[in-house]
């Protein structure tokens, strides 16, 4: 059978692929090997070099994941939550999802006690070690390996005592650095498994760096930290409780509370105050009845129960609609059970879902520092294209602030009210980008939501849709995007039937999609489509004066999130500033200015000289001062005896900062312990 990733699961690759193993684990050569992916091959040569031979091999475990986990208290605290939200949309106890940190290691196993057993026979427990190091080669080591995407199915493993499960994995990078804090993977036995096992993978990845970077912004603008936390709580009520329409009704239906939104939601047709002590039944359809509410949410499980309604005849639209009512058991007593139904609209279900998912648009047109005519002229344009509805083009080198823009534009146009909603074009593979932009039917393929997804366009429906990196969209998929601009319709894959929808595309690049045109990368029918209304954003080479706004706002934030106290930025410096050509752009000029606060320099010597990899400016200044903070780092450890949590409070700084301090300048901690 010809090599293709679509025969992954094909049960005659599956054989072929069993018998190739056999046949070079009983060598150790590749002779004869036919119609294997070369990274599994990769995997089963590391695994036979390295002493594993026979399923009983001893997978390794590392004994210091205590203080891995410790250090890696901020990553666990962002994936958990993630983890255990996305195990419960699986519906299947043979799924499990895997945590490791940057060095391969197993930090944390999500799944059901039954299956947590099962590969704790296998050698797979938390604390198991697949990075660079490690004797086995199977799906995280592979993942480490690469540092890319990647499924690996049934016999693929280099164990046999693996051959009933299949896994998707993806590094966790850090938005800004580019740096792996970690890796992601959801896992199952391979008959319920599917390519798309490895999207929700990616999906995962994507979130947990997405609110990664929102709580490193935080902590650099201390300004957001409050409303953050508002904006988390309010995210995780809503989805346990949406408040549009509320009932609390025992367990023989009879109602006890109820508002007026589930009352118009419903369409029933008594007085609010003539509802409790009536049946809740009969307000629905003759499919949903106690016994039903009772049979699936016996477990703690939430009853999502979807109903037409034509209720609200006060609302604008007087049609049917999609009502998702929300059923969860309340145990009052040992015996005694109440139940608490929750209803929305489905376009406020979506919005609901979009807002729990993705983060608000925080940033406006009066956060965007500079008074230069650069930047005037284009805020000025921006707002104007905010006013109306175009679709809208953001130009400019990596690190302009082309989301900051797009977030103003959404804030400062009528469709602030509705959700916003980003994705980066480059970011996804080729595979999943179709099903992520316009959504998935149930049953579209296995071991997808049984419910069916909604893509990008819906979720963002009455509001913005922001396509970062628009130059790398595959070009096939460009035209199904063309269509869905040109007739405001998607059609989820798998199905059948157009959904209207009524979404502002702003889409952002720093490519010349021109050239790319030329080159037959992009297609000049949609760069017409996109290309209504451009922005081209400045370089802050040629902002002039805003390099010394944007320096001296840096600073200040800097100090007080890391409590300092670090003298005035010196007109030397300043010129210094105006000379360099600042290719990394504000995300540069910013990270000069933290690392500077970070070192406590009294100020910036006249000296600033540009060092390659990476063109980052200012680097003679952290040498200048290593001795003196290597001295002053060993000095508090000292004090503290090795307690690193009390040192980095006392020297201003986070403890993964102290412990990357403390790697970088060489030091033994235990000597002080």
């Amino acid at each position: 059978m010809k090599l293709d990733i679509k025969n992954l699961f094909n049960p005659q690759h599956i054989l072929h692929v069993g018998n190739m193993r056999a046949k070079f684990f009983a060598s150790g050569s590749f002779d004869g090997i036919t119609d294997v992916r070369e990274e599994i091959l990769h995997g089963w040569k590391v695994s036979y070099d390295r002493g594993y031979r026979t399923p009983d091999f001893k997978k390794p475990v590392v004994t210091d994941l205590y203080l891995r986990t410790q250090k890696e208290e901020e990553l666990l605290a962002i994936a958990v939550p993630y983890m255990e939200r996305l195990y419960t949309f699986l519906q299947n106890d043979t799924f499990w999802i895997t945590l490791l940190d940057r060095d391969g290691v197993i930090l944390k196993l999500v799944g059901a006690d039954t299956m947590l057993k099962e590969l704790a026979a296998t050698g797979l427990i938390e604390g198991s070690n697949r990075g660079s190091d490690a004797p086995y080669g199977g799906l995280f080591h592979l993942v480490f390996t690469y540092k890319k995407p990647f499924i690996l199915v049934s016999t693929e493993h280099a164990s046999s005592i693996d051959d009933n499960l299949a896994g998707g994995a993806c590094p966790i990078v850090d938005p800004e650095t580019k740096e792996i804090l970690g890796f992601i993977a959801v896992s199952g036995h391979w008959w319920y498994s599917h390519l798309h096992t490895l999207g929700l993978a990616v999906i995962a990845a994507e979130a947990i760096s997405k609110q990664y970077a929102l709580e490193k912004a935080t902590k650099r603008l201390y300004a957001m930290s409050q409303s953050l936390k508002k904006v988390n709580s309010r995210l995780y009520t809503t989805l346990d409780s949406i408040k549009t329409g509320i009932i609390y009704c025992n367990e023989e239906g009879t109602v006890k509370v109820i508002n007026e939104g589930a009352v118009k939601l419903l369409g029933i047709k008594k007085d609010l105050k003539d509802v409790p002590g009536t049946n809740v039944c009969p307000y629905f359809d003759s499919k949903l009845s106690m016994d039903k509410i009772a049979a699936n949410t016996k477990n703690g499980e939430t009853y999502c129960y979807e109903l037409v309604s034509s209720g609200c005849p006060d609302f604008v639209y007087k049609r049917n609609y999609l009502l998702y009512c929300y059923i969860r058991r309340i145990n009052i007593g040992e015996k005694e059970q109440e139940y608490i139904i929750t209803l929305s609209k489905q376009t406020e279900a979506h919005l609901n879902a979009t807002k729990m998912i993705y983060a608000e648009p925080t940033f406006s047109f009066d956060d965007i520092i500079g008074s230069s005519d650069a930047i005037r002229q284009v805020k000025t344009i921006a707002e104007l294209g905010a006013a109306h509805n175009p679709s809208i083009l953001i130009t400019g080198e990596s690190g302009t602030g082309k989301e900051l823009f797009a977030q103003s534009i959404h804030n400062a146009s009528s469709r602030r009210n509705g959700p916003f909603v980003a994705i980066n074009c480059g970011a996804i593979p080729r595979t999943l980008i179709e099903s992520e932009l316009f959504g998935y039917e149930k049953g579209a393929f296995t071991g997808a939501d049984k419910k069916g997804h909604p893509g990008k366009f819906e979720l963002a429906n009455g509001g913005t849709l922001f396509l970062d990196e628009i130059g790398d969209m595959p070009y096939d998929v460009q035209v199904t995007l063309l269509r869905v601009l040109q007739t405001q319709t998607v059609t989820r894959i798998g199905g059948t039937k157009p959904i209207q929808i009524d979404v502002r595309i702003v889409s952002a690049t720093n490519k010349d999609l021109r050239k790319c045109i030329e080159n037959h990368t992009f297609r000049e029918d949609l760069y017409y489509r996109l290309n209504v209304f451009t922005i081209p954003l400045p370089p802050l080479r040629e902002r002039g004066r805003d390099i010394e706004e944007i320096a001296r706002y840096f600073w200040t934030v800097y100090n007080k999130i890391y409590d300092k106290h670090v003298a005035d930025i010196s007109e030397d410096v300043l010129r210094a500033f105006h000379a360099y050509r600042w290719p990394g752009n504000i995300r540069e000029l910013e990270n000069v200015m933290e690392r500077a606060v970070i070192f406590v320099l009294k100020d910036i010597p006249r000296d600033i000289t540009l060092i390659g990899g990476g063109g980052m400016i200012g680097q003679r200044i952290i040498n200048s001062t290593t001795i003196a903070n290597r001295e002053q780092i060993e000095e508090t450890l000292r004090r503290h005896k090795g307690n690193m949590s009390h040192a980095a409070k006392e020297l201003g700084m986070s403890r993964p900062t102290l412990y990357k301090r403390v790697k970088e300048y060489g030091i033994d901690k235990r000597k002080f312990e």
